[in-house]
């Protein structure tokens, strides 16, 4: 399958049915799933989301890939709304290389910013959550407004191209 995104050290490749026994043990790993939505460990209900999301074809959801193409997370750029993108479902494994982190949002980045030509992203991370919180506000992400659980956070292409600069070691 061929890669969506490319970095130095990963690659995204498009989710499918198969990758479902995956996902599924992420999403319900209790060191990563803290600050998720609940999950099913039903693998076929997995499957069955996977389907529809690859049928309907209105996000991408990709698989996190080192080189020899072992799958080392999720990622996924959802909810369009005109000029802007949200993008979550962010999940890196024990096993991923110290820089799958920062490589994988510098490259949802680059595909919805400089790919898919949005303007803007915004999406929600959990209070508690303060390491992913420190990396988006560290990458200029601004805090438009918060209820009980999340920050709401806008960024826009601009800021990001500045950023990018500072990170540009990761990128190929």
């Amino acid at each position: 399958m061929k890669p969506y995104a490319r970095g130095k050290s990963i690659f995204f490749r498009e989710v499918t049915v198969e990758d479902s026994e995956f996902i599924v043990g992420l999403r319900t790993d209790p060191e990563k799933n803290k600050y998720l939505s609940i999950t099913s460990e039903n693998i076929e209900e997995q499957k069955k989301y996977c389907y529809k999301l690859l049928k309907e074809n209105i996000d991408y959801y990709f698989i996190i890939c080192d080189w020899d193409q072992n799958p080392i997370g999720t990622i996924r750029i959802y909810d369009f709304q005109a000029d802007s993108f949200c993008w979550g479902s962010w999940i890196i494994a024990q096993n991923a290389p110290a820089s799958a982190a920062i490589e994988s949002a510098l490259l949802i980045y680059d595909f919805a910013f400089l790919s898919l030509h949005y303007r803007k992203s915004h999406f929600d991370v959990r209070k508690k959550n303060t390491r992913v919180l420190e990396f988006h506000k560290r990458f200029g992400a601004s805090v438009f407004k918060e209820d009980e659980l999340n920050y709401f956070f806008s960024y826009d292409r601009e800021a990001y191209l500045k950023i990018r600069a500072k990170y540009k070691r990761y990128l190929p």
